[in-house]
């Protein structure tokens, strides 16, 4: 079997349109006005001199003006009574002459587009697309034939349709004032796409308010951005009360019955991994001269460019030495493989595209496809800093999204399709405090206090843990005071002692990965240890601390509870080594059991319910290699994270063992 990495350099392709740009008056909140476009070298001191107005004057028209003027800007120019009785030509005519009878665009509704997207995507209100529609009341099929009203001052050719090359622009009475604007100066980077999902704006009303952007975005560009009052989507008034439609309403789940049959669906899905691949962290559109280049990498040539540190000859010639930091990316993506294989063996027809997701710069490119809204699966980025605009794509083109490692950021609050597959640190240490009360309620028990910050999410852990354990107690037939709080950095070691259970366990928590402050804690308690049992509770990020031994850990029965566990003797993973070994030389890393267990987990899931299958995994348990999958949606319209975690405990024998798991009660199935 022989496999590839398509690494994909996208261009990012822009209008170069300059129409021209005629001066008409306007009305704006009864006031006339001339539109002028800022040219290079302009000053409003050269303006105030061409159009006889003051300075003064000039800045009330255009609220927030500075001294400094960009080219591109449209400035609204005082037009006086006795010049505006004067002009009486055609070419001074409001540039928005009301229509008699309305006029129309034609959308044909393609797959996945919503109510919602399609507004927007004209800058109209949902409600007013189902007045001009009154049938999509009752759904919105692919298709569908729509009508969507011009809007007023819209740039139209001989037959009424948007011209050819321009995007909309409509400067009419109804612009909101400059007062009700706010200014955003581009940064290289930037993309029209990425401007819309920023502020929610669609790319017509930002042309159509920004005219400067038909000729392309420029860095430096000042734009205005309208600035909106929180809204809640109204519903739609419609003929029938069983008919009405909530904007941006989630679709209940209501089939989750599994495919039947044959499935010959052809199914495409995206990996975004950060490979670092030379001159990528550098990418800018321009640089590609307007053209896509692919590269094709064997995935056994860049696991031999890691173990030899020299580029094989027969490798792409574009790539000449892999970034150490992609490694362990490169192990996720060969564990990505192997799952792929074993569903290609069950007769599931996948493509793959594998990108280079190193920087903001390259996913503003990809974005930017056509070929990219066609996808049923995105896994990844893996960084959260820049999975927002993916997550934003994802969600208007109802694909899911995956965050294959991250427990940080938070998209999944607002955003139904994303996924998060390891629990956020707050999830983890609630788990873990209540696992405490659940576990030890009857057990002698010692925190260790920790100098630090209070509100860390370690700290939150000792306090939750303390409440939830004495609430606990309360609820149960206690033995006493059990409960201590003891420092070795103030009392040292011999002053713990009498708070011991010479006969039971005694249950030490130590809220805090400061490595300094674990490193006293764990030296303490393994001389303690020699003579009183003892269980240490913390984070696994004990564990990831250089400076301390693991046979400590082992001493003191360190337990922590940890979103991956990697049981050996289990059959299933055993195989998975074996296949690993077999195919890459090499032994799997946590990264290789990611990047299986994350890829057949969801594609399986694609496989079995069809594209939306987010509503059916709550009764999708699985067995995978390294992870108990639990998804469970975080609020009514958001996303999905996972709720399941192992106990992970380090024996005295030196074993480390799984004690049970929580989150999840299910049974799970073998991937086999």
């Amino acid at each position: 079997m022989k496999f590839f990495i398509s690494i994909c350099l996208f261009i990012l392709l822009f209008l170069n349109v300059q129409p021209g740009y005629s001066q008409k008056e306007v009305e704006f909140s009864g006031n006339t006005y001339l539109l002028h476009k800022v040219k290079k070298s302009e000053t409003i001191y050269g303006l105030c001199q061409k159009y006889k107005v003051t300075q003064e004057e000039l800045k009330a028209a255009n609220f927030g003006l500075t001294s400094v003027l960009n080219t591109g800007d449209i400035l609204k120019i005082p037009v006086k009574k006795e010049i505006a009785t004067q002009k009486q030509k055609p070419e001074t005519q409001p540039v928005n002459a009301v229509a008699t009878e309305p006029e129309y665009y034609y959308h044909k509704v393609t797959k996945r587009q919503t109510i919602f997207s399609i507004s927007r995507q004209y800058g109209i209100t949902a409600n007013e697309l189902i007045r001009f529609n009154p049938e999509i009341s009752k759904g919105l099929n692919e298709g569908h034939v729509l009508k969507i009203p011009v809007l007023k001052g819209s740039a139209t050719d001989s037959s009424g349709q948007p011209a050819t090359g321009t995007e909309k622009v409509n400067i009419s009475q109804d612009t909101p004032s400059l007062a009700e604007f706010r200014f955003h100066t581009v940064v290289a980077g930037e993309t029209l796409y990425s401007l819309e999902q920023k502020y929610a704006i669609s790319r017509e009303e930002l042309i159509r308010l920004n005219p400067a952007l038909q000729n392309g975005l420029q860095t430096g560009t000042r734009l205005r951005i309208p600035e909106r009052k929180k809204e809640i989507f109204s519903v739609a008034v419609v003929p029938k009360p069983d008919s009405v439609i909530v904007a941006e309403a989630e679709p209940e789940f209501l089939n989750c019955n599994p495919i039947t049959g044959r499935n010959i669906q052809k199914y495409k899905a995206a990996l975004l991994l950060p490979f670092y691949l030379q001159g990528n962290e550098h990418y800018y559109p321009s640089d590609r001269n307007n053209r896509m280049l692919l590269s094709e990498i064997e995935i056994g040539k860049l696991r031999q460019q890691f173990d030899t540190g020299i580029a094989d000859s027969m490798a792409s010639a574009s790539i000449t030495k892999i970034d150490p930091r992609a490694e362990s990316f490169v192990e996720f993506y060969e564990g990505v493989l192997l799952a792929i294989d074993s569903l290609q063996q069950k007769g599931m027809n996948i493509e793959l595209f594998v990108f280079d997701a190193t920087n903001q710069k390259m996913i503003n490119a990809l974005l930017q496809l056509d070929e990219f809204r066609d996808l049923d699966l995105i896994i990844g980025p893996v960084h959260p800093e820049i999975q927002e605009s993916v997550a934003a794509f994802a969600a208007k083109n109802r694909i899911p999204m995956i965050s294959p490692l991250a427990s940080t950021g938070d998209f999944e609050n607002n955003n139904s399709w994303y996924f998060k597959v390891n629990p956020t640190r707050e999830y983890q240490i609630e788990q873990t405090a209540q696992y405490i009360a659940d576990e030890f309620r009857n057990k002698n028990f010692v925190l260790l206090p920790m100098s630090g910050g209070s509100n860390s999410t370690e700290a939150k852990l000792a306090e939750l843990g303390k409440t939830k354990l004495l609430a606990a107690r309360q609820s149960s037939n206690n033995r006493g005071n059990l409960f201590h709080e003891y420092s070795f950095q103030k009392n040292g070691l011999n002053g713990v002692k009498p708070l011991l259970d010479e006969n039971d366990e005694n249950i030490f928590i130590i809220p805090t990965d400061n490595e300094a402050q674990v490193s006293v804690a764990v030296t303490n308690l393994n001389a303690i240890a020699e003579k009183f049992n003892v269980v240490l509770i913390g984070t696994s990020n004990l564990t990831k601390l250089k400076s301390i031994q693991t046979e400590n850990y082992h001493h003191i029965r360190l337990r922590y509870l940890s979103p991956t566990f990697i049981d050996y003797t289990k059959p299933l993973v055993r195989r998975f080594v074996s296949q690993y070994r077999s195919t890459f030389s090499a032994d799997p890393s946590q990264f290789s059991h990611q990047g299986f267990d994350v890829s057949y987990y969801f594609l399986s899931a694609l496989f079995q319910y069809g594209k939306d299958f987010r509503g059916c995994l709550p009764d999708y348990p699985m067995e995978l290699t390294q992870t108990v999958f639990n998804f469970r949606k975080v609020a009514p319209v958001g996303g999905f994270m996972n709720y399941g975690m192992f106990v992970t405990a380090f024996e005295r024998n030196y074993d480390v063992l799984n004690y049970g798991t929580v989150g999840t009660s299910k049974k799970v199935n073998s991937y086999q």
